[in-house]
């Protein structure tokens, strides 16, 4: 149904000589249980839009959030959208996930702004495939 990755980031200090005064460690944030409980998540949680099952939409698009400090997760925005009623779907499902371990700079908890590709395709998910099949029967 849906796939994604986070992108990646690396930080190094420099002075104005550009030689690396100081490494700064940045580690990523990490939904509880890692990636695939994240797409586990999705799968289970994503409704698959009635509206847009009628017309078979699939496709990729483009999702950003910032995980806080806290781990919750704020400013969710739609990068490139697919279809209006899957556009809210998926943003309805990031505010609603859980806390996030939150990304760290040298140990200490920092905001980080994720990146996320998703691609929709309703053949693959069991809610999708039982709109499709209800609209296939009227």
């Amino acid at each position: 149904m849906m796939s994604g990755y986070c992108l990646a980031q690396s930080d190094k200090a420099s002075s104005d000589t550009g030689k690396s005064s100081e490494e700064v460690v940045i580690t990523q944030p990490e939904f509880k249980g890692g990636i695939e409980k994240m797409y586990q998540y999705i799968t289970d949680n994503f409704i698959y839009p009635e509206d847009a099952a009628k017309r078979s939409v699939n496709g990729k698009m483009e999702v950003e959030f910032t995980v806080e400090k806290t781990g919750d997760i704020t400013y969710v925005g739609i990068i490139k959208g697919l279809d209006y009623s899957i556009d809210d779907e998926v943003l309805r499902l990031l505010k609603a996930m859980p806390r996030w371990t939150p990304a760290t700079k040298n140990g200490v908890p920092v905001r980080y702004k994720v990146s996320m590709p998703l691609t929709i395709r309703a053949s693959r998910s069991k809610k999708s495939s039982q709109s499709l099949e209800d609209y296939r029967e009227r």
